[in-house]
Order: C-alpha cells, then structure tokens, then sequence
C-alpha cells in the first residue's frame, strides 16, 4: 500500500470514525491562565501537584503528569509559555549555572543510556538542592535531591524561564510552533532544530530514504480498533504509516527504515511519540 493511499484511507476512516483504542491521550491540553507569575502561585501549583500520578504524555491535573506535562502545566497556569517536551525546555530556556539555581528554574537529567546530552527528564527547583517531578519510577509527583547519586550523575543543566526573585522574564528564543500532540518536533534533528525549514526539510528526507526499503519497521502495537489519531499524529510528523489487518486486531508499523540500526536509532529518538510498547520488528 502506498503512502498516498495509506493517507487516502486514514482520511476516510476520520470521517466516519471518531473512535480511538491508543492508550495515551496525544492531545496537548494547553492550561488555563489562572495566576500571574509569582512565588505564592508556584508554591500553590506545586502542592496541588505533588502525589498526583505519574501519566505518560499527560498535563492535565485532574488525571496526572509526565515529567514535561509538570512542567508545562504549572508554568502554563501562570501564563509562561514553555514547549511540551523535557528536550525542547531544555533547548528553549535560558541557561543558569548550578550554582546559581533560583526557585522555579528547571532542572534537567539525561536518563537514556548512550545519549549523555539528551534531555529525557525535567524538575521544577523548589530550593535548598530540592526539586518536585513527576517520577515514572515511583508512578506519581514527587520531591527528590539534586544531590541524590542518581540525579547527580545524571544532571546536565538548568534552564529559566521567570524570574521568580525579581518578577522578570528573560528574553527567550522563538519557540517553534508546535503540533497539537506530544510530537516532539524538537527530537527530529539531532534534538535541537532551529527553523520550520529544518523540520519539513528532514521530514522529507526521512520519506525519500524509506521509499525503496521494505525491511526493518517500528510496531507501535495492536489495536482492537484503528487507533486514527495516533495515525494522524505520526503522518503530520512525517512518518511513514504501514496498517496490518491481524485476524482480531490492527497492527500499526511505522516505516520502512534501511537498516535496523536506523529503525532503533528513531525509536530511542522519538520514544514519546512511539511509546513504551513499540518494538523494531524486520530481518534481524
């Protein structure tokens, strides 16, 4: 089945389903305004978060939080604008020295084996070397140590956004608009694009490279129903859809990628997109 046709039947399926079995909600629900920015409304926010559980590409707080879904949320409710995704605040904010660490900056760790720079993990400072996140770990919000040994070997840096102290707002870069789901467009080039043109241009050079590749491909799983906004997602990402009609199920594969080294190489990448259960399924 082609690319076009795959998009073709995605767009008759939305029409006459609005049905979806995906686990995970991949909206972005931007927060509410309900604070200006201030000390008194950080502490607020974070008590009402702290025990919340822990929901992967959630930032809704009657449900819970991922670690970035934390953050998005409680800045957001103030009227600070942040990106959705750990690695995207910690390329958008501005830098701040450890030692100069204020209540209310970010705090980043890279917790993916191999990729020492990427930031898979985000903390808001509480002060006094404490910082409230939401844990996978542990499944809820919580309140660890920077000087713990985990996140200490772990930590690669702080970002601000506000300056609680002084009630300022550093001058930030432009954030790169965002589609409306936990698509981490900030992840699509080595982590860090700087221009739309970046983006569509290596969308189409992933499409170029997987048209004449039939071999290695990403399983985001099976599905009782066909999971159409997961499939939308993944095409306004760019990503090359392939749908296996099982005799009770639907399997959904993304690719074809040239080797299975590449198809790993993007799981890693983009594993907020894929999510937990996606395998590399091919000739090993």
């Amino acid at each position: 089945m082609t690319y076009l046709k795959i998009n073709l039947l995605t767009a008759i399926v939305l029409l006459l389903s609005a049905c979806t079995s995906s686990k995970y909600d991949y909206t972005i629900h931007k927060p509410k305004v309900r604070y200006k920015p201030s000390t008194k409304a950080l502490t607020k926010l974070n008590k009402r978060a702290l025990g919340k559980p822990y929901i992967w590409a959630e930032e809704r707080a009657y449900k819970g939080f991922d670690c970035s879904g934390l953050t998005y949320y409680n800045f957001g409710s103030m009227g600070i604008e942040i990106p959705r995704t750990a690695n995207e605040q910690f390329h958008t904010g501005t830098p701040v020295a450890r030692s100069e660490l204020k209540k209310g900056d970010l705090v980043f760790f890279a917790t993916k084996r191999g990729r020492p720079n990427f930031a898979s993990h985000v903390g808001i400072y509480l002060g006094n070397g404490k910082f409230e996140h939401a844990s996978s770990a542990k499944k809820r919000v919580i309140v660890s140590s920077l000087n713990s040994k985990y996140y200490s070997s772990h930590y690669i840096g702080a970002r601000r956004y506000y300056n609680f102290d002084t009630c300022e707002q550093p001058q930030q870069p432009q954030i790169i608009p965002q589609p409306k789901s936990t698509v981490a467009y900030a992840q699509m080039i080595n982590d860090t694009p700087q221009t739309i043109s970046q983006i569509e241009s290596y969308q189409q050079q992933l499409q170029t490279q997987t048209q004449n590749t039939q071999e290695y491909f990403i399983s985001l799983g099976s599905f009782n129903s066909l999971p159409t906004d997961l499939i939308t997602r993944l095409q306004l990402s760019g990503y090359p859809t392939k749908i296996e009609q099982k005799s009770n199920s639907i399997e959904l594969k993304v690719g074809p990628f040239e080797s299975a080294a590449e198809a790993y190489s993007m799981l890693d990448l983009n594993r907020a997109l894929f999510g937990d259960q996606a395998t590399v399924k091919g000739s090993l």
